[in-house]
């Protein structure tokens, strides 16, 4: 579980790091932003990266897993459905349903939603932090 968690958070932090940090890359997503039809592509696109860059942070550190968790998967919902959903081209149900699992994006929703029901695990801040609550209500006790 703290694998999972911290690669996707270090790969999400870099995603969003580059497109803030980058300026090509920014302007890329500000570019996709706009032709997706989604208001205010500069503010958008600047608000997305942000969330990347610091929800992956809070991921790959374990700091309040859930919200980080659900903020990146809400993102990743909204690029399925403005953008991505759109790459999908089969005949066939089963066709069309099997290429639109094959997106990464589906299989970021899908870890994310893992990560929001399973916690971010004992090697985290949050667990830390837990721990310490813990024992501090422990040592409280007559």
């Amino acid at each position: 579980m703290t694998a999972v968690r911290v690669l996707i958070g270090i790969f999400f932090c870099i995603s969003g790091g580059t497109k803030l940090f980058v300026p090509a890359q920014f302007t890329t997503m500000e570019q996709t932003m706009a032709q997706s039809h989604i208001p205010f592509p500069h503010a958008t696109a600047l608000f997305v990266s942000l969330v990347e860059f610091a929800c992956g942070g809070g991921l790959a550190l374990g700091l309040l897993t859930p919200l980080c968790a659900l903020m990146l998967a809400g993102d990743m919902v909204v690029a399925v459905t403005t953008n991505r959903i759109y790459s999908v081209h089969a005949s066939g149900a089963l066709a069309w349903l099997d290429d639109f699992l094959y997106l990464p994006e589906v299989l970021y929703v899908l870890i994310l939603v893992w990560l929001i029901f399973s916690g971010p695990g004992r090697y985290s801040i949050d667990g830390l932090i837990a721990r310490r609550a813990g024992g501090a209500a422990v040592e409280r006790r007559p």
